[in-house]
């Protein structure tokens, strides 16, 4: 499993543990007590509440400023700030509908083992819940998530991996740890198999800003198609006939 054993990067297996367990420690600091309150005040301060979101960007700079240090590398190195060739898109833009087509039957499974809770879609909804309506969401979930994400597990720690260990392990713990990060069985699936492409989308383009944008793009993907479900299924309904001469065509 290890490449190099005169010598160590940061992160190990085990200092990428470490620092997602800090990464998730400080943030429920803040996170758990406005949660708690709520809770008994029937408020929602944790999702509106300056306190987190400032609290959140410091703990979440801090994180990041700790790991890049504890590298010794150059931004450029730790981040892995390197172009792409834009012909890189398309196939990013293919494999990654039809990796959600493909985990969706996973999630049926746990879905029927597991049924979501209530309480996940409420806070699924509070993603929408803004005053800037579609925007505010996109901005949400397909520029800062995929930014802060992605400089974690595809920057700082598989900066570490690559280096300490096979391509196949890389991929597969970082892959691993960002489904543990979302710290919900609902989520986790999908994730996972995610974090494999980007990881795999990483160790071989050496690209985090193509592994940013690919993140991007899948979480466009999934909330247009929450977004525009209703016309989505009308649309298929009425064009069935053309979508199953595609599927026959795709066989």
């Amino acid at each position: 499993m290890i490449q190099n054993t005169s010598s160590k990067y940061f992160p190990t297996s085990m200092e990428a543990i470490h620092l997602l367990v800090l990464y998730i420690f400080l943030q429920a600091l803040v996170d758990f007590p406005l949660a708690l309150y709520d809770y008994e005040h029937d408020t929602n301060m944790l999702s509106e509440s300056w306190i987190a979101m400032v609290s959140n960007i410091v703990f979440t700079l801090g994180i990041y400023y700790y790991g890049f240090r504890k590298t010794q590398a150059s931004v450029v190195q730790a981040f892995a700030l390197k172009g792409f060739h834009p012909a890189l898109l398309l196939p990013v833009l293919l494999l990654l509908p039809g990796l959600q087509y493909l985990v969706g039957f996973l999630n049926i499974l746990v879905e029927r083992v597991l049924p979501t809770p209530p309480w996940f879609w409420e806070l699924f909804e509070q993603l929408f819940d803004n005053d800037f309506g579609f925007w505010g969401t996109f901005v949400k979930v397909s520029v800062v998530a995929p930014i802060v994400e992605e400089a974690l597990f595809r920057g700082i720690i598989m900066y570490g991996l690559m280096r300490n260990y096979k391509p196949a392990f890389a991929i597969f713990f970082s892959a691993l740890l960002f489904s543990l990060f979302h710290l919900n069985p609902w989520q986790m699936t999908y994730t996972f198999f995610l974090g494999l492409f980007l990881g795999w989308l990483m160790v071989k383009t050496r690209s985090l800003p193509l592994v940013i944008l690919g993140h991007s793009i899948n979480n466009l993907i999934v909330l247009l198609s929450i977004t525009y479900h209703d016309v989505i299924a009308q649309w298929a309904l009425v064009n069935q006939g053309l979508l199953a001469n595609i599927g026959l065509s795709l066989v």
